[in-house]
Order: C-alpha cells, then structure tokens, then sequence
C-alpha cells in the first residue's frame, strides 16, 4: 500500500503543518468571500473592513454570515481533510468518521443539555478573573474584543425569521461542529497524544487550543471545559460523530435560545448563573447528571485507539 508523504513525519511537524493548512485555507477562503460578496453586495471587506460591522443594516449581518460559513470551510473542514488526506491512505477513517453506537449519541445529546447550568457557572467564575492593574491594557483589548464577539453573534441570531433561523443553525451550529471537531479532535488530539504518549494530556491540551482559538478570554474555562467533554467523548467512543453531535447539541442549543429571546418568548436571563439559591440547586443537579453520564459511557467505552493512532497497514473497525 503507497503511504503517504507525513504519514510518519515526528508529531511537531505534522501540528506545524495543520497549523500552516489552516492558515492558507482561511486565506483563500476569505478571498472568496470577499469575491463574492463584492459581486453580490458591492462590497469589500479587504478594503474597507468597517462595511461590515453596520450590525444595524439587514444586509450586512447577512453578508457576516456568509463570511461565517466562509471562514469555517477554509479554516477548519479543508485543511482537516487535506491534513488527513497528506498523511492517511483513508481520510475519512483517520478522522474518526466511522459509525457511532447509539448509546454514544443519546448520550452525547444529553451531557450537553444537562451541563448547561455547569457551563454557565463556570463563565461567571470565568468573568470574576481581573488582570493586575499593570495589565489593564490588555483586560481592555480583551474586553472589547468579547463585546465585538457578542455583538456579533447577537446580530446574526437576532431574528423572527424562521427561513433565517433555520439557516443559522446551519452557519452558527451545524458547520461549526463539523469543521471544529474535524480539526480540534479527529486531527490535532490524535497527534498530542502520540506526541506526549498520554491521552488525558493529548485531551486537555487540544482543549485549551479549542477555547483560546475563540480569542475570548472571558469565556475561555467553560469553552476549555467543553474541548474537554468533546475530546473524552471522542477518545472512549472512537468516532468523530460523537463529539460532533455534542458539539451541535451545544451550538443549536444556544441559536435557539437567542431565537427565542428575539421573539420576546423567553428571559434573557437564562443563560446567566448567580451563586444562589435556584442556581446552585440546578448547578448541582447539572454535576450530579452529566457525571453519572460520562460515567456510564466510560464503562462502555472502547479500547481500541483512535482512528487516526492505528496505522494505515492495519484495518479499522468500526464499533460493535
């Protein structure tokens, strides 16, 4: 069997490529974009990056999303196929796209609804972090680059659409759970846990990387937290769906709750955690439920190594 050109390159070096694949796919990607929307809306956002940022203006949020669905595919789903393709005779199965059993996916779904109240808890934690007055610079860069991102978001999901909701949940949650889980676990995890030789390091490192590519400091414990859950899913099941549909659950979860706020139907008071009464109670159910879960799904995992860790000479199963 031919083997491909990295398929034995030492660890640093295959990170140092998908790294340099991401790189150059969001840079094509974004001149595609920028392509398109100047045939389509006459506008460039290389040349006048401010255009874009009119969140007041119907069309611009649209050509935010579009620019949304651009980045994903040019920064996450290409590079990630291109990264396996360069290094497996098989990218699909190296990427861990093999069948998922069931209890994997009903369990994934619910340790993302029932963490909820554990996920807000800990971005409140997250939001008690001060830098030191030396460093108020950068808590300012940071704070406004969190406000940006809200903003954003709260432009794009914004809507009593239903036509435009339903394509959020493609642009907002579906892509970027494909794309992210593609890249951050199918790709990168299987190479820090051969190159560390341990598997909760390769967990938790990809984890982190996860959360600080978000570049939100404010939210970076609930999104490593998250990397984490996703990257256990996918290290005791062995297929990418898991942690896949999680990660949807998670995103559509939330461009649903953002669709219902417009619409007045529900608080928006929801999604926020005070260390009190009510809260406590449901943080501590939110713990008590998805660690029972996770338990569960450990005493059924797997022991076979991930998709991407067997060599192309051996044959990949998919789970019983």
């Amino acid at each position: 069997m031919a083997q491909r050109p990295f398929a034995k390159a030492d660890p640093f070096l295959q990170v140092i490529i998908l790294f340099l694949l991401s790189f150059m796919g969001i840079a094509v990607f974004l001149f595609m974009a920028n392509g398109l929307v100047n045939a389509v809306w006459g506008i460039s956002f290389f040349s006048d990056p401010a255009a874009i940022q009119d969140y007041a203006n119907p069309q611009i949020v649209q050509v935010n999303r579009v620019l949304l669905m651009f980045q994903h595919l040019g920064m996450f789903v290409v590079p990630s196929i291109v990264f396996a393709a360069l290094v497996s005779t098989n990218w699909r199965n190296y990427l861990g796209f093999i069948p998922v059993k069931p209890l994997f996916a009903i369990g994934a779904i619910i340790v993302m609804v029932s963490s909820l109240p554990a996920i807000n808890a800990l971005s409140w934690l997250n939001m008690q972090l001060q830098f030191p007055d030396f460093m108020s610079g950068v808590e300012d860069v940071f704070g406004g680059m969190e406000e940006g991102a809200a903003e954003l978001t709260k432009a794009i999901t914004q809507t009593d659409n239903p036509w435009i909701f339903i394509f959020n949940i493609v642009v907002v949650a579906m892509l970027p759970a494909i794309g992210e889980e593609m890249i951050f676990r199918g790709a990168l995890m299987p190479i820090l846990i051969k190159w560390t030789g341990k598997k909760h390091t390769g967990v938790w490192i990809s984890a982190a990387l996860f959360s600080a590519m978000h570049m939100q400091f404010y939210g970076f414990l609930p999104r490593m937290m998250l990397g984490a859950l996703l990257g256990y899913l996918f290290l005791w099941s062995r297929s990418l769906w898991t942690p896949i549909i999680a990660h949807f659950t998670n995103n559509a979860l939330a461009v649903f709750l953002l669709y219902m706020m417009s619409k007045g139907e529900i608080s928006e008071d929801i999604d926020t955690f005070t260390p009190s009464g009510s809260d406590l109670i449901l943080l501590m159910l939110s713990v008590v439920l998805v660690t029972g879960i996770l338990y569960g799904l450990n005493r059924i995992k797997s022991n076979e190594p991930l998709p991407a860790l067997i060599p192309d000479d051996e044959e990949r199963l998919p789970p019983e």
